[in-house]
């Protein structure tokens, strides 16, 4: 009873009300004699408590988690069900005054412990998974089915189809039991596997289902021996019952479910229902062929079970083939997944070298198909481009600020290459402090413009270096190449040539002072806006190099202090 001085002032009021009416109910039972106005004040007390009840659940769903709500509502529900039992009892004991043997309340109160199961079973303390909501939650529809059509196939024809009460009894004391001790498992192990708050909100709830588990077997016994009277000290305790459920409700009012993410339990729960669902669903044709082969049952009881039967087949079978496709299909998503992480860097987030792999063979042959299929046709936007990009003097930030600080400046500068490149572009990285960006479906004319985009998005700003009085100063150096090589024979220079092409540039762009960009086409062809030099033989392949040179940082030392303060002070993420 401590949570209740956590509180809020209105929860405080409502929780001081309920129990004043257990307070009243005490009184009651042991104040008044056992007679019409003891049974309409228990029975009363009895409908708002459920009520009450039902309301708290409720109100949960309003203030929690978009994924917690269904939990509250099917709750509030299962107590909303109950409340209209109870309603169907007064009439019984209060109007007319005889209470039958077979009541269709029991059908309402069985129906509502199954969905108090099932809401408790999807676990209010924790916020599932995407997988587990989806998955879980059809594993416990599952057991939900199951446990009514337990019901309809042992219940119902003896309260219906062929009136027995002595198979009535046994067979609905049977479920009622089985229902209390799942109900008991599943809060307990809430119990066992939550902590702060959540963990008092199980332990109250266990305590509660433990007393009305052993207390409804107790009833039975009285009822039996003619003993038991509504207003009985029984009453009294199954009001204090449904005062705590009101209790508990108001505990989780606004209190933030744990996320599942890593949870090892988590696994292990979804794992047990999972389980548990596939041997139920076996058991219905049992069930079926029983039915069907029992004929010392009254016909219809027997007609009823068979028919029953065959539909809860076709019912489980349904939700089975629903279960089965979402299961297909987040194998397929987590495929996606390990095949995109085994193509990403795990590092910068940028594609690897297995994915210029996998993917470079379609990209050059649709840049062939384009070449070949129509050679008169307009060539723009038809050119694949190699850029190796390479971070200068990376070693020294390295050697001076430690490799923590140089990941994250590599990690921004991919982040910048990425932002200077295009969609349809991929950039990967190369190795060490080198990236490949891929650009796909561009103009060799034009292909400078993209170099001295990257230039001056890498080197243009400085990075700040966290516990530095100085922001670092990053630039790169670029060296690219274009296919096909030539556009008249598509084919005549293979792509892996194109690439040592790139190389062969980018070794270039360093050798003569970094922080710029050389590019090579093929002998006699320009770039627009750009000088080309004059024709120089790399393997014996004939090219014009186009040389872009990178931004210029006031107050830089020299090309090689890649450390030296910059005047500006803006500041990057890379930290």
């Amino acid at each position: 009873m401590g949570e209740i001085v956590r509180l809020r002032s209105n929860s405080k009021i409502w929780a001081g009300a309920v129990a004043c009416l257990v307070i009243a109910q005490a009184l009651a039972s042991m104040l008044l004699p056992r007679s019409y106005r003891l049974t309409a004040i228990t029975d009363s007390i009895i409908f708002v408590l459920m009520v009450s009840a039902s309301v708290a659940f409720a109100r949960n769903a309003f203030s929690g988690p978009r994924r917690q709500r269904l939990v509250w509502i099917l709750l509030g529900a299962g107590y909303a069900i109950e409340s209209c039992s109870q309603i169907l009892w007064m009439h019984w004991e209060l109007v007319v005054r005889q209470t039958p043997v077979m009541s269709l309340g029991d059908a309402w109160i069985f129906l509502a412990w199954t969905i108090l199961i099932l809401g408790f079973a999807l676990r209010p303390h924790v916020e599932p998974t995407p997988q587990h909501q989806r998955l879980g939650t059809l594993d416990l529809l599952l057991l939900l089915l199951a446990g009514l059509y337990l019901y309809l196939f042992l219940v119902i024809p003896w309260q219906y189809l062929a009136p027995e009460p002595h198979s009535y009894g046994p067979a609905y004391k049977f479920l009622a039991l089985a229902q209390d001790v799942v109900l008991l498992s599943i809060v307990a192990h809430g119990w066992l596997h939550s902590s702060g708050r959540w963990r008092h909100f199980y332990a109250l709830l266990t305590v509660i289902v433990a007393i009305d588990t052993i207390l409804e077997y107790v009833v039975d016994t009285l009822v039996e021996a003619g003993i038991y009277f509504s207003g009985s000290w029984y009453d009294s305790t199954t009001a204090a019952c449904l005062a705590g459920m009101t209790f508990a409700a108001l505990m989780a009012h606004r209190l933030e479910p744990a996320s599942e993410y890593g949870d090892p339990n988590g696994e292990r729960y979804w794992r047990w229902a999972s389980r548990l669902a596939a041997p139920v669903t076996l058991i219905l044709p049992l069930l079926a062929a029983w039915s069907f082969l029992d004929r010392s049952l009254p016909d219809p009881v027997w007609k009823f079970r068979v028919v029953l039967s065959l539909a809860a087949i076709v019912v489980f079978a349904s939700v089975g083939i629903v279960k089965q496709a979402r299961l297909e299909k987040e194998l397929a998503n987590a495929n996606h997944e390990l095949l995109d992480a085994s193509l990403t860097d795990l590092l910068t987030g940028v594609r690897n070298r297995r994915f210029f792999t996998n993917s470079i063979e379609a990209d050059v042959q649709q840049v062939l198909r384009s070449f070949v299929s129509n050679p008169s046709a307009d060539l723009r936007n038809r050119d694949l481009v190699f850029y190796l990009i390479d971070i200068d003097h990376f070693k020294k930030v390295n050697d001076q600020f430690g490799h923590k600080i140089g990941d994250l400046v590599l990690t921004e500068v991919a982040r910048r290459i990425n932002s200077a490149a295009r969609l349809s572009d991929a950039v990967i990285r190369w190795g060490g402090e080198e990236f490949l960006l891929l650009s796909r479906y561009t103009d060799r004319k034009e292909a400078h413009t993209l170099a001295t985009r990257i230039l001056d998005s890498v080197g243009s700003r400085p990075y700040r270096v966290e516990g530095a009085n100085a922001d670092l100063r990053i630039t790169c150096s670029i060296g690219w190449a274009v296919f096909p090589w030539l556009a008249m024979e598509p084919k005549l220079v293979a792509h892996e040539q194109v690439l040592v092409l790139s190389d062969y540039a980018l070794y270039q762009a360093k050798g003569s002072g970094r922080n710029r960009a050389v590019g090579l086409l093929p002998a006699g062809e320009t770039v627009r806006g750009g000088t080309v030099a004059p024709a120089i033989y790399i393997n014996g392949i004939p090219a014009s190099p186009v040389t872009t040179p990178g931004p210029h940082i006031e107050g830089a030392a020299g090309p090689d202090d890649t450390t030296a303060p910059a005047k500006t002070n803006a500041a990057s993420a890379s930290s």
